[in-house]
């Protein structure tokens, strides 16, 4: 609320001073965006919660628990995100902030043993993930080494680019 008053007061204060409220319109779009988005965070995250407090009802404590901890992961990182916001138009603290992160690191810890089985419940086919570390087969070295030699800079064992520039650079150093 306070961001869109923010741009109102901005708007009224150009038109007083002479701008026709086409262009003072114009000058606050990047500031009206902004309270836009925010607004739909604030919507997708009364949504999600109250989603999430209805599924819980029916589900498994368990899954109740990783629900309960995704509302919380997404709605602190947005938090953290949007902390100048945060700052400016609440009463939130510095101190505030860093107990944010705190708390945002906490959630990432306690998701971590059920990252695996959120991610797998998207149902994304590896063939369309395309995901050097996100595949099924747990082949996650091998993959990252066949990955890594099929880059042309990986071609020669030391790269001509080392012997052109840095070795001149280099010698008497090594």
């Amino acid at each position: 609320m306070k961001k869109i008053q923010s741009c109102v007061k901005d708007m009224e204060n150009r038109v007083s001073s002479g701008t026709s409220f086409e262009d003072a319109w114009n000058m606050s779009s990047v500031q009206l965006v902004s309270a836009a988005e925010a607004h739909c965070r604030v919507i997708i995250l009364s949504t999600f919660n109250e989603e999430i407090k209805e599924k819980s009802k029916s589900a498994s404590p368990e899954l109740a628990v990783v629900l309960n901890q995704l509302l919380e992961l997404y709605t602190v990182y947005w938090a953290l995100e949007k902390s100048g916001d945060l700052l400016q138009y609440t009463c939130i603290s510095k101190e505030d902030l860093e107990g944010l992160r705190w708390w945002y690191e906490d959630i990432l810890i306690q998701l971590r043993p059920n990252a695996v089985g959120v991610v797998d419940a998207f149902d994304i086919r590896d063939d369309f993930l395309h995901s050097t570390l996100g595949a099924y087969d747990g082949r996650v070295y091998e993959r990252l080494m066949e990955e890594a030699l099929k880059c042309p800079l990986n071609a020669d064992v030391v790269n001509v680019s080392f012997h052109k520039y840095l070795k001149p650079f280099l010698r008497g150093k090594l």
